[in-house]
């Protein structure tokens, strides 16, 4: 049977061309070794060029509860973590902010700025006083 082709439609500059969907891209992030042996949480990989510069501008500026609300809302899909009395945490920017460990959710982040940049890329939002919080997520790297 003949593979059909895609139905040609007017693409840029009046060239008709067959349209193509890009496909949703995730990734899996499991965490053996570290404290939080057993989470998983999927995040998506394919995004705008601005979301990623929006995303790698709050790591620089050292913003960590702003970046939590913005990746939580634009990269979570979803995961399983539940809060003490069992309830699911919503994979929201909400649900990132209230989680009750914050190297957790900049060791998400992290771990999705390396699936989609392909390189270990700093987190180091500091606390008032100068103590950075990568200190507490560099803990996760050593465990």
């Amino acid at each position: 049977m003949a593979k059909q082709k895609p139905k040609r439609q007017p693409g840029a500059n009046g060239f008709k061309i067959a349209s193509f969907r890009l496909p949703n891209q995730t990734a899996h992030l499991t965490f053996e070794g570290t404290q939080w042996e057993g989470a998983e949480v999927v995040v998506r990989l394919g995004m705008t060029i601005n979301m990623y510069l929006e995303i790698t501008r709050l790591v620089s500026n050292n913003n960590p509860i702003e970046l939590t609300q913005v990746f939580g809302n634009a990269m979570l899909v979803a995961w399983n973590l539940v809060d003490e009395d069992g309830t699911p945490i919503p994979a929201t920017g909400d649900g990132m902010n209230g989680l009750p460990d914050i190297a957790l959710a900049l060791r998400i982040v992290h771990l999705w700025l390396e699936a989609v940049a392909g390189v270990s890329a700093p987190l180091e939002p500091q606390l008032n006083g100068g103590n950075t919080l990568v200190a507490a997520s560099t803990a996760l790297d050593n465990p």
